[in-house]
């Protein structure tokens, strides 16, 4: 994906967040949003522009986004590694002093800064991710009015934005369902599916939905997910065999672990689906079962390998103890 400029120096920030990374400049992941309006300016005018409040308003009133205004301030065709310490600052200031006209690039930047806020448990509550959830979906179905497919008019927007929008949905609906917040949850799944191009991990959410009312359609929603998608990534199975773990039916169940253990990669995904299974056999007093499977894992703890044979007779022990 083709990140828009705002988007891929947001990333940049949040990479070297969680992974140190020496070789990416220091104006290049700088958080803007803490520094005065002086200090912009002043940081503007160190890099040859030389602007105020009144000045940055009259070049910024012809124009509709930040990256319009750089046309006017920028020459044309400069090396990025001179304009983009710019733009940055420009798109700064016009964020807090041009609030009545909020282009994509900005309402993206927005809607990052409150992920990055709700992932790292810094809002007092869930209400400024619900309000720009709902604005990203009027944004959506105003454009889908004027015309726009659905699946591009999503993919387009994603450009804007450095987080996995439809991978922070997906997360954040869960939690919502572990919560028990089934009607908010229902509306955000019905609301923007029809936007992506392949909602399969939606379609899961909408069984987990129908698991409270009605466990065994859910549980029949899950088969059809499984038999429409037969090469699904391990991720995607993963999380569906920890949700029949505890509400799956017993032959659903099997299948699927039977389904994992076909395409088994690595030593990680057998501990994991061991850990899974024992778990499951836990919740259904099936102690020998348990036992069995974890002989295995003890037997296994030393394991230092990360790469897993399907010859492996550990793996055909744990699925003859499969019952």
């Amino acid at each position: 994906m083709n990140l828009q400029t705002k988007a891929l120096y947001n990333l940049f920030r949040l990479n070297v967040q969680e992974e140190s990374d020496s070789t990416v400049e220091p104006w290049a992941i700088e958080d803007l949003r803490l520094l005065s309006l002086d200090q912009l300016f002043a940081r503007l005018a160190g890099l040859g522009l030389d602007l105020d409040k009144r000045r940055f308003a009259s070049f910024a009133e012809p124009c509709d986004s930040p990256e319009e205004l750089m046309d006017i301030l920028c020459e044309e065709g400069e090396d990025p590694k001179k304009n983009d310490p710019i733009y940055l600052v420009v798109f700064e200031l016009w964020r807090r002093l041009i609030p009545e006209k909020q282009p994509l690039s900005i309402f993206c930047d927005e809607l990052d800064h409150r992920i990055f806020l709700y992932d790292r448990d810094l809002l007092e509550s869930d209400e400024p991710i619900q309000d720009a959830l709902a604005n990203l979906k009027s944004i959506l179905d105003e454009n889908i009015d004027a015309g726009a497919k659905p699946f591009e008019l999503f993919e387009g927007i994603s450009h804007f934005c450095a987080h996995d929008i439809e991978g922070f949905l997906y997360d954040y609906v869960s939690e919502l369902l572990d919560s028990d917040n089934t009607i908010y949850a229902t509306e955000l799944v019905d609301e923007f599916t029809p936007f992506l191009a392949e909602p399969v991990w939606f379609d899961f959410l909408r069984a987990r939905i129908t698991s409270v009312t009605d466990p065994a359609r859910a549980n029949a929603q899950i088969a059809s997910i499984l038999d429409r998608h037969p090469k699904m990534d391990a991720v995607f199975l993963f999380e569906i065999i920890r949700f029949l773990a505890v509400s799956g039916e017993h032959p659903l169940f099997i299948a699927l672990v039977q389904k994992i253990l076909s395409q088994m990669e690595t030593e990680e995904e057998f501990q994991e689906l061991m850990e899974i299974t024992a778990d499951y056999y836990r919740r259904r007093d099936k102690d020998d079962v348990e036992s069995a499977i974890e002989r295995i894992m003890k037997k296994r703890q030393a394991n230092s390998s990360s790469v897993f044979s399907l010859a492996d007779p550990d793996l055909r022990t744990f699925a003859k103890s499969l019952v």
